[in-house]
């Protein structure tokens, strides 16, 4: 009877040694369909992002850590990690611990992450090391000259330089499952992870970008609000603020709204150097009032896309939505036209890392995930906003 048992039992691990085998497959050729869907869509990609050896035994290690806990497999991904650090596929460590999140598991927090908004396929996106971090913008102030030959070179100008420093802070989420969920031989740990991080993350970093006040996160663009002020005027703009053109309402003193008129502004008030790559970006409801525009001769200013996943146009400019940008109303700021990857900087500091709690809460399985994020205003030259004013 024992020897019965034991063969059970042996075929039963290897049904389940099967099934969790084919899942991973699965997985990972439905990633790479999703990859290269997302690839297709985005300008300038080639490709899928190659996943090297280490990478994907990073993957498998973290995905059995995350359902067992087990301790020696805690050593391998402590190991394995140190590895990655030396490729620099992953950035420094945490002092509270954790596990680094797999770059496999990243790429797919991204992908959902661009599906709920855009702002991270806007801005400019670079790895730091640690939030003591620091750009510097070129303020055109490099002048040059005409010479012969044989004639005498005399000094020009030197660039004028301005500095940018990112505030940050720890974005994080908390998902949790039940035990009896991660038991589950089914259960894809990796998709369920990227999941319920995308969406916290994708919200939150939004509007840290838009209207963050830098106490612990981005500072946002419109945290300084942007002024009429001209480029290169002295004396200048705050760094931190962005250029606004006003739109006087033609309707009742009451009443706020955006004109054709204004939407040309906005684009001739912007340099040249920056147009090549600018973008509006605006919410849902102001996206619907603008659609409704009209020039002189009745044609719509609105070119709606015939294509899947390619942006909307507005005057010859691509339309990108972002809900976190107030609607139209007196002295908002609803539209913003720019090259919003000069305009604005995003910092990841090292790479997210994750807690696996299973002590809080019985019969539940919680993991701690946190990301360091900065930013800041970089460039205040390289985008403007709409500002609807009032009688």
């Amino acid at each position: 009877m024992s020897d019965l048992v034991e063969k059970i039992t042996r075929i039963s691990h290897a049904v389940d040694d099967f099934k969790a085998r084919h899942l991973q497959e699965v997985q990972e050729l439905r990633q790479r369909i999703e990859e290269l869907e997302m690839c297709s869509r985005a300008p300038g990609r080639t490709g899928a992002p190659e996943v090297s050896s280490v990478e994907r035994d990073h993957l498998q290690l973290f995905t059995k850590w995350i359902k067992t806990n087990d301790a020696s497999t805690r050593q391998e991904l402590s190991n394995i990690e140190k590895e990655l650090e030396r490729k620099q596929v992953i950035i420094g460590n945490d002092a509270q611990g954790g596990v680094a999140v797999p770059t496999v598991i990243l790429r797919e927090i991204e992908r959902l992450e661009l599906q709920i908004s855009p702002i991270r396929s806007l801005v400019r996106v670079v790895p730091a090391a640690s939030g003591d971090f620091h750009a510097l913008v070129n303020e055109r102030g490099t002048t040059a000259g005409w010479v012969g030959e044989s004639d005498s070179r005399t000094e020009t100008e030197t660039s004028r330089l301005r500095r940018r420093s990112p505030t940050s802070g720890e974005l994080y989420a908390y998902p949790k499952t039940s035990e009896w969920a991660m038991n589950d031989i089914f259960f894809d740990v990796a998709a369920w992870l990227a999941e319920e991080c995308a969406q916290a993350f994708a919200v939150a970093e939004e509007s840290a970008v838009l209207v963050g006040d830098g106490a612990n996160k981005p500072t946002g663009m419109l945290n300084t609000a942007p002024n009429t002020t001209p480029d290169f005027a002295s004396p200048a703009r705050d760094p931190a603020a962005f250029e606004a053109i006003e739109v006087q309402s033609s309707q009742s003193p009451a009443a706020a709204e955006i004109t054709p008129e204004s939407l040309v502004d906005v684009i001739y008030r912007l340099h040249s150097q920056y147009r090549a790559g600018a973008s509006w970006i605006m919410n849902s409801e102001t996206a619907g009032a603008t659609m409704k525009l009209k020039d002189k001769d009745g044609r719509f200013l609105w070119t709606q896309s015939l294509a899947a996943g390619q942006p909307n146009m507005l005057l010859g400019y691509p339309v990108q939505i972002v809900e976190g940008l107030p609607g139209i109303a007196p002295n908002a700021f609803p539209i913003g036209f720019g090259n919003w990857n000069r305009a604005y900087l995003l910092i990841d500091i090292a790479t997210p890392r994750i807690t696996r709690d299973e002590v809080t809460q019985p019969g539940f399985v919680k993991f701690y995930v946190r990301r360091r994020v900065g930013g800041c205003v970089f460039n205040n030259h390289a985008a403007k906003f709409l500002k609807p004013v009032t009688s």
